[in-house]
């Protein structure tokens, strides 16, 4: 998922319940919400813009606008659009409600801009051509329905949502705020009957239901748009900020990776991790290598793997910059480490839990990944706040004793749920992954969207593992190395997309990435 260009690491994110709130304080404090709504519909024509090669003058585009503030910013954007020279047409989904949606309604008219109320008009005098627009327009704007979607859409605003998509030209669409019939909240679509978005203007703060929605591909690239409010910054005064926000969540954004430690001109080895790996078995050789060369390449000092004594020439040849134990001898004798990582490629023998308890140092950052998470899942203790947690929603599932639906249905709740179980920091993986951890009774999250589906291969999980344990030691925050390991990860897959292709990209090939997604911020 991309973003604007923007200089900031991150984005608050909003539920519409809190932007709702922060708009009452603004009008409160003499903010005109007319002034807010120009400020939305100048971004979302400059999304226009841009989609339609830089200029508006001569393009003409169909403004699909609702009766509420959603619709006013539509109408809004439809008049700037024609003041630098463009074509509009404005249906409407019936007759605008609110004071600022009837000010710029009236703006239009005074402009004379073509524009029908559909609700008032019998259907078979609409201007479609089958379910498709009879006309040809070079572009679309979504302002129907916005955050305020209660319900399921009635049958006009459902017909109108359908219209984009049956334009075989496939046109680019821009979303205001967020697509219609999209929940702003829980990212819920209603069946089929949501707009498919290239772009995405949404207004201050991104709204979570744009990263927790199945389909986001309707969501398309986000515009987060400053529309003159403050930013919502705790580190310093503001007027505007929520001390009883419903949600403390923040998005990663790509230049969050400026945060990644710098190395010291006199470091040396030691200085720089000792990461032990308890991985890999006969016939998952793999999983310990990939782990393990992330874990170099993130910048580890000493990497060591613990395996079975015949694995080791394997690795030996797989990873030759990692030393190798046998697991035997390293559960006798603990060797020295900063770092734990375990799990990937183990299996799930009884073996496998005890060697786990003997290696494992409450006292010391640790990663349980893989079979080390579906082990924890049959023999249950909390871990403590050194300890990190990477399910994806199969292995959340066994953790909590559910299904996966559940997990995916709320992934938020699912997290805070792990973090309340095991006492320790969480990265539920998905699509948009889930680092959630709490403190003193209150429940912190970053959410991390970058990545590709390129990624959805086995060994991708080995490589954020490695990674996450280097960055455990460099960092010492598990919080904030969880967020930033998933972010670096991520970006390090759509690098690969670009250089080796959708289907191609392998784990060796995803770690190779990793400089040049680091050196692109």
């Amino acid at each position: 998922m991309h973003y604007d260009a923007s200089d900031m690491d991150s984005y608050q994110i909003l539920t519409p319940g809190d932007m709702r709130k922060t708009e009452q304080k603004a009008f409160a404090l003499g903010v005109p919400s007319l002034l807010l709504m120009e400020h939305a519909a100048m971004a979302v024509v400059d999304a226009l813009a841009d989609k339609l090669g830089g200029c508006c003058k001569g393009k003409k585009v169909l403004f699909l606008c609702g009766t509420g503030n959603n619709g006013g910013d539509g109408l809004a954007a439809a008049r700037l659009f024609v003041m630098r020279g463009g074509m509009a047409e404005i249906w409407l989904s019936g007759d605008v409600k609110t004071p600022d949606a009837k000010a710029n309604l009236a703006w239009c008219k005074a402009l004379d801009i073509k524009m029908l109320n559909l609700r008032e008009m019998p259907l078979e005098e609409w201007p479609l051509k089958g379910e498709g627009p009879r006309e040809h327009f070079d572009g679309y704007v979504d302002a129907l329905l916005g955050t305020g979607i209660k319900g399921v859409p009635d049958e006009v605003t459902t017909r109108m949502i359908l219209v984009p998509w049956h334009d075989f030209s496939f046109p680019p669409v821009i979303a205001v705020d967020v697509p219609s019939g999209l929940n702003g909240l829980t990212g819920e679509v209603f069946e089929d009957s949501y707009v498919h978005a290239d772009v995405t203007v949404t207004f201050h703060a991104p709204k979570p239901g744009l990263y927790l929605t199945k389909v986001r591909e309707a969501v398309g690239k986000i515009i987060v748009a400053d529309i003159g409010l403050w930013k919502m910054d705790p580190w310093h005064s503001d007027a505007l900020l929520l001390e009883d926000a419903e949600l403390n969540c923040e998005v990663l954004t790509e230049k969050a990776l400026r945060l990644l430690p710098k190395r010291a001109l006199n470091a040396h080895k030691g200085d720089c991790g000792r990461i032990l790996i308890y991985a890999g078995s006969m016939g998952m050789a793999g999983a310990a290598a990939m782990c393990a060369k992330a874990a170099i390449a993130a910048g580890a000092g000493l990497t060591t793997i613990a395996c079975p004594r015949e694995m080791m020439p394997i690795l030996q040849m797989l990873v030759p910059n990692a030393m190798c134990v046998d697991v035997e001898k390293a559960v006798r004798e603990k060797p020295a480490y900063d770092v734990l990582v375990m799990g990937c490629g183990l299996g799930q023998g009884e073996d496998v839990w005890q060697n786990i308890k003997a290696l494992y140092d409450p006292q010391k950052s640790t990663v349980w990944d893989a079979d080390a998470l579906n082990l924890l899942a049959k023999n249950p203790f909390v871990l403590g706040e050194k300890a990190v947690i990477t399910p994806h929603i199969g292995e959340a599932a066994r953790l909590l004793g559910c299904s996966a639906e559940e997990v995916l249905k709320d992934r938020l709740k699912a997290a805070k749920e792990l973090c309340e179980k095991f006492g320790c920091t969480v990265v539920l993986k998905s699509d948009v992954t889930a680092i959630c951890r709490m403190e003193d009774g209150k429940t912190e999250y970053v959410l991390n969207a970058s990545g590709s589906p390129a990624m959805a291969k086995g060994g991708s999980g080995d490589v954020l593992a490695g990674m996450l344990g280097t960055l455990l030691h460099h960092v010492n925050y598990p919080f904030q190395a969880a967020g930033l390991s998933c972010l670096w990860h991520g970006m390090a897959g759509e690098t690969g997309e670009k250089k080796y292709g959708l289907l191609e990209l392998t784990s060796e090939q995803l770690i190779d990435c990793l400089y040049e997604a680091r050196k692109n911020v």
